[in-house]
Formats: structure tokens, C-alpha cells, sequence
């Protein structure tokens, strides 16, 4: 189990989504996040900093659970330092010449 029941009936069961999400949704407002945060949301933290860390599609798609890397992408939201990073090492932004 990730997260057993402690406070409602029945005691020592799994969590069924509904009552993650109302977990979640009380913990958010008492931490006072504006958007609230919700259970799936992990997932696109997990998969972005995964990303962030240095995994490739493919690993973040395994450790995901996913059987195609495309599935994953939805979940990929880049750090904008590390895109900004990505476009400084280009040499070059202007337009090349053929040869």
C-alpha cells in the first residue's frame, strides 16, 4: 500500500483515490497553496526532475510504468534554467549558410 487508511473506516486499508485527493486538497489549503496540490501532480514533479537530473525519455517512461516514452512526455515540464541552459550552448542562432 502507498497510503492506508488511519481515520476512517475501514482502518489499515488502502486510501481510495477520493480520499487521497480530499487529503490532499485539506493539506493544501492548510499549507495555504493557492492551486492546491493533487496526488497525480507527484507524477509530473517525479517525472521533470528525473528529466532535470539527467534521465532520458526512455528511463523516465520505465520508471513511470509507461510502455511507450511518448506517454511520458505530457508529463515533462522543464526547468526554464536547463531550457535557457540548452540554447546558450547552441553556437549559433542565426541563420546558416549553404554550403
Amino acid at each position: 500500500f502507498v497510503l492506508v487508511n488511519l481515520f476512517r473506516p475501514p482502518l489499515g486499508a488502502p486510501m481510495p483515490p477520493a480520499a487521497l485527493n480530499d487529503l490532499f486538497d485539506r493539506l493544501s489549503r492548510r499549507a495555504g497553496l493557492a492551486g492546491g496540490v493533487h496526488p497525480h501532480a507527484l507524477r509530473h514533479t517525479f517525472a521533470s526532475n528525473a528529466a532535470d537530473a539527467g534521465a532520458v525519455l526512455d528511463e523516465i517512461a520505465d520508471l513511470l510504468g509507461h510502455a511507450s516514452p511518448s506517454s511520458s512526455q505530457v508529463y515533462l515540464h522543464p526547468d526554464p534554467q536547463r531550457l535557457r541552459a540548452a540554447v546558450e550552448r547552441v553556437a549559433s542562432l542565426a541563420p546558416r549558410r549553404k554550403p
